[in-house]
Order: C-alpha cells, then structure tokens, then sequence
C-alpha cells in the first residue's frame, strides 16, 4: 500500500453527461471543457464514461448524426474515497482510463480522480526521488521523419503505443508523434466530415509524410534525473509521456504516466499480476465470450509464469469483420505482452472471438519456448493444452 488515500486527490470539478444525449452534446462538452473523460448518468445514477476515442471510433458502427451517448460509452468502476491511491493505480491501468470516479456507490458520486494528480501526490514520497532509467520503456519504436502517417497510425495499433519519436538514421530525436495527435487532425476530421461539418474543405491525406506534422522541439528528460522532476515536467507541459534522450539527443527509452502507475498499483498485493486491457470490438463480445477469454488467458498466464515473467500488462485488441461462416464472425485478436522479461506480440484471426485469442496464445507459447530454447519440452505444450481445456 501507498499510504496515501484516495480522498486527499480527489476534485470535485468533473463534466457529466446524460446517458441519453446525443454525441454531439459529449463532444461539444471535449472541446470546451477538454476533460480526460466525461461521466455517464440515467437521471441520478451513475452508468459509465465516455472518452474521445470511444466516439472517434463510434462511427464505424453507428451514424454520428443519430447516436447517442448510450451507443458510445462504457462501464468503469467507482473508487472510494477512503482507499488507497495504489487501488486507483491500479484501476487504471486495468480499465485503460486516465481518471475515475469517486463516491461511494452509483448513487453518491462526490467527483474524479486523474492519474497525473495520483503521481504528483506519490512523488512527494520517497517514490519521487527514484530514477527515470528505472521505469522508462528502453525497447522503444521509432520511426523515421519520411514514413507515412498511414505507417504511424499502423504502428500504433500494432504495438498497443500512443506515441513514436522520430529520428534520424543516425538515431537521433528529430520529432514526435502522438495518437492524440493523429486523431485530432486527420481521423476526427473525417468523422465531423460525415456530419456535414466540414463539408468542401480538404481534409490532409494518409500519406502525408511525418516530418510534415511531427511535433518539433520534443519536451525530453534524461534516464538519471528523477521521477519527480519527470512528473513536473508532464504537469508543467500537460503531457502524458517523456521521451528519454542521452546527453547527445540520442533516443534511449519514453516514460509514460503508465509507466509510473505500474509500480505504484503493484503495491495493492505480493502475489504475481497481470494486468489485462482489453480494446478495439471487446465491448460488444457477450459476457460468456468475454469472461471467457479472460479465464483463459489467466490459465496461460499461470501456467508459463516462470518463463513469462512475474508481473506485466497484456494489451489485447479484438476486431470483429463482417464476414461469417455459418454465423460465426470472423475476428482478430492482437496481443502484445509487456513483463519484467521483455515484450512480446502476437495476432490470431479465425472464425469465433474466442478462437482469434486462442491462436494468438499460441503464438505467444512458441515465442516463450523459442526463447529459452524448450520447444521440444512437452510437459509445456501439455500444460497449456490442459489448461484451456483443449
């Protein structure tokens, strides 16, 4: 545990919404207000949240002139104001939420909780005097300043990241890019577009080249300085992530405010945890579906820990197509594994949702055994097999 309770961060300053008010309304309330997140209500009780990038991806499934809040959002849980602010981390982290509500049932909220707060109260503790180098990603992807906008929005949907710095053949920092970004001026435009907004005006290209929008003078920290000058530097410049650089410019790692909450929502508990985000199409999964796979990646977690790692996050995207065979959706599942022993990724696509997962848990499995050289050890595949009751 921290120590440090939620009801010492907690404001009671928080944008809410009706469950039936048309989208239209939440983004009307993004623009003005800029909130992380919008809290969801049906008349007096609390229902969920609605974020940007939930209605960004909303009109692939619904007509944004007709929608409602009710065909966007999505259920998050409510902390209290008495626990501890390592529960809020990680909520966080599993919910994939910048903030949370706070009270103490559906019908009492008294307000939120953002995650850049949360750190900036656990800074102040010995936590704050830790090193960057200990918690910044150093397996970072780059891109360089002539690849494509296509390319990036790719590689971020691939890799389950948020931002890619830029840089030269040399490796060195040229520029940022950041999903946000990205959807501000070339995927929001073309959903405004379909409501007749920004109608007759160009809206630029995917492939457009990166060195066109790539953010320039990159705000960067260096690996010894220490978490809390990382986190002033995130609410001086009101980012999310720092991109880490050597004393020469070079590129050597990016400290995102997850990165920081991982270890704080560690403290919750000893055992071994995983932490799983799920994205993309599992919020129309059926409860079977999803509990489902749930169980069946905390089998495949518990049975390959000691080669897979301790602790981690498992970031998984599910994309359901159009097409079906005998009345079963065709689906992709996109898995990238983030532990204590390195990163790995891996998609499956296949008739059924829980199939998809399936076939990527496997690909994982052959990396696992590849990488310690036990592809020809049963007891594993057994194991596995057993597990997920094949």
């Amino acid at each position: 545990m921290v120590g440090i309770l939620v009801e010492e961060v907690v404001t009671d300053r928080f944008s809410k919404i009706d469950i039936n008010a048309p989208i239209s309304e939440a983004i009307g309330i993004f623009e003005k207000e800029d909130p992380d997140l919008i809290l969801v209500f049906d008349g007096k009780m609390y229902k969920g949240v609605v974020t940007q990038d939930l209605i960004i991806r909303s009109h692939l499934k619904w007509d944004p002139t007709k929608a409602k809040v009710r065909d966007v959002y999505k259920a998050a849980p409510i902390i209290t104001p008495k626990e501890d602010l390592s529960r809020a981390a990680k909520l966080m982290l599993e919910t994939d939420l910048r903030s949370l509500p706070v009270g103490e049932n559906k019908k009492e909220i008294y307000g939120v909780i953002s995650d850049i707060v949360l750190l900036e109260r656990v800074a102040k503790e010995q936590f704050g005097k830790r090193k960057v180098e200990e918690f910044m990603t150093a397996d970072v992807i780059s891109l360089k300043p002539d690849d494509t906008v296509a390319k990036a929005l790719a590689t971020m949907r691939d890799h389950a990241i948020s931002r890619i710095p830029i840089v030269s053949n040399e490796g060195k920092l040229e520029g940022l890019v950041t999903l946000h970004d990205l959807i501000i001026r070339f995927i929001k435009p073309r959903f405004r577009a379909q409501t007749g907004e920004l109608v007759g005006e160009k809206i630029p290209p995917f492939s457009t080249q990166l060195r066109e929008v790539m953010i320039r003078g990159v705000i960067t920290i260096h690996p010894g300085a220490t978490v809390r000058d990382a986190i002033d530097l995130m609410l001086r410049n009101g980012i999310d992530g720092l991109v880490v650089v050597s004393e020469e410019n070079r590129v050597r790692g990016v400290l995102t405010v997850k990165d920081l909450l991982l270890p704080i929502s560690r403290m919750v508990e000893k055992e071994t945890r995983f932490y799983l985000q799920l994205g993309g199409d599992a919020a129309i999964l059926s409860d079977f579906t999803r509990e489902r796979i749930i169980s069946d990646i905390r089998k495949f977690v518990d049975g390959y820990e000691e080669i897979l790692g301790s602790e981690g996050i498992i970031y998984l995207y599910i994309r359901r197509f159009n097409e079906k065979f005998r009345g079963v959706h065709l689906y992709q599942a996109r898995m990238r594994i983030v532990t204590d022993k390195g990163i790995l990724k891996a998609t499956g696509e296949t008739w059924g949702a829980i199939q998809a997962v399936h076939d990527a848990l496997r690909a994982v499995e052959r990396q696992l055994l590849q990488r310690v050289e036990l592809a020809r050890d049963i007891k594993y595949t057994k194991k596995f097999l057993e597990k997920l009751e094949f």
